[in-house]
Formats: C-alpha cells, structure tokens, sequence
C-alpha cells in the first residue's frame, strides 16, 4: 500500500488540482456569504448616529466612511473589568443600551465578553486594539479609537454626495445587526430614519 506521505510527494493532476481549489474557493465565499445572511436575519439591531466622511475609491465607485458618534471613539472612563497586564492586541467588547431617542449608546467597555445580565443590551466586540497594562491606572483619562468592520459602506456611483450633506445636517442613522458573537453587519443606511439604502441577505 502506498505511504500516503509518497501520495502528497506525487505531482496533483491539473485538472483536479484546479477542481479541488475551485471547491475550496467556493466553499469560503459560501460560508461567508451564509455567515453574513444569518446575522442580517438574526442578528440583534441597534441604530448608530454616524459622522461619515464621503471620500472616492476609483477601483470599487463610490462609499461612505461611517464614523460612528457614540463607539468610535470610547472615553476611558467606561472601561470596567480586568485589564490586560501585559501590552499587545486584543479586541474589546462594548456593551450597549438603547436610549429614549432609540440610539444606542456604549455604559461599558470590558476587555472579556460580558456575562449578559441585561436582556435589553447588545454586545459588541471590536477589532483589536492595543491596550497596555501601564495605562491600566489612568485608563479613565484616555480615551480609545475602536473599528468593528462597518465602517465603511459602498453606494452606486454618485450617489454619496446626497448622504455627505446628509452628514453635514446630522441626519444620517445606521441599522446594524450584531451576531451573538459581537461580530457586525451594516443593514440599513438611513436619512431622517428612512431607510435610504437596505442590505440584501444574498
């Protein structure tokens, strides 16, 4: 019987070679693609007050860089919890509370996921961030820059002039569907709370 070390030393037929990557290629888009829908479907949805900046990508037509008023930027003074003792890259997790103007606000940023004890709060977990151990005792006078992959939203070319003066007013809102995982998706781009732009599941 062949050693299966001699079967991977052995030169891969083309033609399967390139059946077994397109097979491969297609099963990740697949699993993104699924990954997507199913926080678009289920995910829990907060409105974000936006400060989006309307610049020009000449490879993809135009999109908005959404900066979020309320989590782009945290005040320190919301850091609760341990905090790393060593300096490196960790995501944190921001928990958020709708207010009565129905924005939701972040009342606390933890390095570890919250155990859930509010059933009306949504957790949302950032991209990582450096955070360092010797800032832990004036965490409270800094305050952190945070992306969490929806900030930036694609528009048909144009078409980003209207939510720039949009912007300009302060009448732009985001819908976003957040997955159990604290992991975000853009679902609906708003203008005075009407849906402007809606995201399709597939």
């Amino acid at each position: 019987m062949m050693h299966f070390a001699q079967l991977l030393r052995r030169e891969l037929n083309p033609v399967i070679a390139a059946i077994v990557s397109a097979v491969v290629l297609i099963g990740t888009l697949g699993v993104m693609i699924q990954g997507r829908a199913a926080i678009l479907q289920n995910g829990a949805e907060i409105i974000l007050k936006t400060s989006p900046v309307d610049p020009r990508d000449l490879m993809r037509g135009d999109y908005v860089r959404l900066a979020y008023e309320d989590i782009s930027v945290v005040d320190g003074s919301l850091f609760k919890g341990d905090w790393p003792e060593k300096t490196g890259f960790a995501p944190v997790w921001l928990t958020l509370e709708t207010g009565e103007d129905g924005l939701a606000v972040p009342t606390a940023v933890t390095h570890e996921k919250p155990e859930p004890a509010n059933p009306k709060a949504v957790y949302l977990k950032s991209k990582p961030v450096e955070l360092s151990g010797a800032e832990r005792s004036s965490a409270k006078n800094v305050s952190v820059s945070l992306r969490f992959g929806i900030e930036r939203y694609y528009v048909p070319e144009g078409e980003g002039l209207e939510i720039e003066a949009a912007r300009n007013a302060q009448r732009t809102t985001v819908a976003v569907r957040v997955s159990k995982d604290g992991e975000a998706q853009i679902a609906r781009l708003m203008i005075d709370g009407e849906p402007l732009y809606q995201e399709p599941l597939y």
